[in-house]
């Protein structure tokens, strides 16, 4: 499975919200891909996420604003510590998003509309990775 490097955080705290039924249940699929062993590899650009996303352009760009969804990928690569076309298991990114510090999260995830929404916090990431264990 090819994620984006933001979207380790949505896909560890997906819990049924979506952008529309199509998206969501794309989700759900993929989370459940994910738990069950499937790797990963992170990449930059539009991912598995992004093709059932209402908000994809058809130039596989982002309408709510593509410099903002780039923006975010660096920033978890940078605190993921994670390359382009890094492979890992679901364990792994858990592990690594387990470590995150408050400051390192809101690089990533500070503003987004699921975080203003109640949907995302470090506590919830957390709280998340180390209840799948």
């Amino acid at each position: 499975m090819r994620l984006r490097g933001h979207h380790l955080f949505c896909t560890a705290l997906f819990s049924g919200h979506g952008y529309s039924e199509t998206f969501t249940e794309k989700m759900t699929h993929l989370t459940k891909q994910l738990r069950a062993g499937e790797k990963l590899t992170v990449i930059v650009g539009a991912d598995e996420v992004c093709a059932a996303c209402p908000n994809r352009t058809s130039e596989g760009g982002c309408a709510l604003s593509s410099e903002d969804v780039e923006k975010r990928d660096r920033a978890a690569l940078r605190v993921l510590r994670l390359a382009p076309a890094e492979e890992l298991t679901w364990e792994e990114a858990k592990s690594r998003l387990s470590r995150l510090t408050e400051q390192e999260f809101q690089a990533v995830c500070g503003g987004c509309r699921w975080q203003e929404e109640g949907l995302c916090s470090l506590f919830l990431l957390r709280q998340a990775v180390s209840n799948e264990n």
